[in-house]
């Protein structure tokens, strides 16, 4: 091999998983016994089931992995975990017959560095150090794969409250859910409302609200150990709808500020109207946006790659995904008899039933039964509403307005914190003055002493 070709082949070589822990040195030792090799496309250089006699190093090109299955006559392409340029590595210890077929599919060809199987034995046979830093090499990757986080919905731990962040982050969202709410609350009744109306409430109102919720969820999350009960699950679930319950009062006060509109009852009386829904909808917003975006973040969090935000976000629109849909119907109860105070709940559910069952829905069962009909319009607004889709918009943005802006936030403050330590350890492994110094070479404790005095404080 060239100069150049050597150290190409070292640097991919360190990149392979199974030779992460081997030194240096020793790579070089395996990449002298290496040869290039020029592939044309379309070259088929592994055969499944074919004889594993070597392994390559894939320096340019494309390849293809297919696999063909006998079961069911249909050829898959194989992809990889791990995006490594090696090829037949993990098989060349075991001899093991190759999976599937790897041929080149680059216009220009491929070049890779190949090395016999015997070859390769008998630079372990001659540095049995290698074997070791292998084996060690694999069982880091086998351990790095097989770890998972699977944290279950009721055992989510919240992080440290930043509430300049959070309340940041309410500010923001606050007219985005007032606009949304605004739209809702059009469909429901048929009357256009404000979109922004009385802000100077709202604003100060919803940054309550949120850092309520996820100062609630650290404070009982600190405090209150469940497995220290009889019932620890019961424990669990108490937690996790107790900020729902407690905030249920300070989103009456927002409600009431979207509903002016319809229901000239002063705010004082105003807020309490259809707390009962309410209270169900913020127990499930309140999970949603708490346990249930970080157990899909947890699980989503493997296939970003590291990317904190975009897992962030993801978690956060499968979480209001499910909440927006389990939240609809008591969020159109509770404004229904905010909106009309003077009637019952068992007259507002009809009325529901009225304005929410699909079009599609209705002039289908228009000649049916009168009791089929109830009963098949009542499960169709219950389960596929009109206006679900803008309820459920409104709190997947809200969730990733809110958990995004959150996150986005602390991530620079801890950014900043660990950039002024990394500071201060630069500052006291700085050489020490000279003055310093005399300090321990002195003979003298007076001296000493004086010098001490004389270095000035860091």
């Amino acid at each position: 091999m060239t100069k150049e070709d050597e150290v190409s082949c070292m640097n991919l070589i360190a990149e392979a998983e199974m030779f992460k822990k081997v030194p240096p040195q020793d790579l070089q030792k395996i990449v002298r016994a290496m040869h290039p090799r020029l592939l044309q496309r379309n070259e088929e250089f592994i055969p499944q089931g074919g004889p594993t006699d070597r392994f390559f190093l894939l320096q340019s090109g494309d390849i293809r992995r297919s696999y063909y299955n006998e079961t069911d006559g249909k050829t898959h392409t194989v992809k990889f975990a791990i995006k490594a340029k090696s090829i037949n590595s993990m098989r060349i210890l075991s001899g093991d017959p190759s999976f599937s077929t790897v041929k080149c599919v680059s216009e220009e060809g491929c070049k890779v560095y190949q090395m016999y199987r015997h070859d390769f034995f008998k630079v372990l046979e001659s540095n049995p150090q290698i074997t070791v830093k292998i084996a060690e090499g694999l069982c880091q990757e086998l351990r790095r794969g097989s770890k998972t986080f699977q944290t279950p919905l009721l055992e989510q731990h919240s992080q440290e409250v930043n509430v300049p962040a959070v309340s940041i982050a309410a500010g923001i969202e606050s007219y985005y859910r007032s606009a949304l709410n605004a739209k809702l609350n059009a469909r429901l009744t048929g009357i256009p409302a404000e979109l922004f109306p009385n802000m100077h409430i709202q604003v100060p109102t919803r940054v309550a609200y949120i850092t309520g919720f996820k100062g609630l969820r650290a404070l009982l999350d600190s405090n209150v150990d469940p497995d220290l009960y009889d019932s620890p699950n019961a424990i669990r679930l108490a937690t996790a709808i107790s900020p729902g319950v407690l905030m249920t009062p300070i989103s009456s006060v927002l409600e009431a500020s979207n509903a002016g509109h319809m229901n000239s009852e002063p705010m004082t009386t105003r807020w309490m109207r259809g707390a009962l829904p309410r209270g169900g909808r913020e127990i499930i917003f309140g999970v949603g946006l708490n346990q249930m975006s970080d157990y899909c973040e947890e699980r989503i969090a493997p296939y970003c790659k590291g990317h904190d935000l975009l897992a962030n976000a993801a978690g956060s629109l499968l979480a209001g995904v499910v909440s927006g849909y389990l939240s609809h119907v008591p969020h159109n109860l509770s404004t229904l008899k905010l909106l009309e105070p003077h009637r019952s709940y068992r007259e507002l559910y009809p009325a529901f039933v009225d304005k929410s069952v699909p079009a599609a829905v209705e002039r289908a069962v228009a000649s049916w039964p009168t009791t089929t009909k109830f009963w098949t319009r009542t499960l169709f607004a219950t389960l596929f509403p009109r206006g679900v889709m803008i309820r459920t918009t409104q709190i997947v943005g809200s969730f990733m307005i809110l958990n995004g802006t959150i996150n986005y936030l602390q991530l620079r403050e801890h950014h900043k914190i660990q950039r002024h330590m990394k500071g201060t350890d630069e500052d006291a492994r700085a050489p020490v003055p000279a003055v310093a110094s005399s300090l321990s070479s002195s003979s003298s404790p007076v001296a000493a002493a004086t010098a001490a005095a004389a270095v000035p404080n860091r």
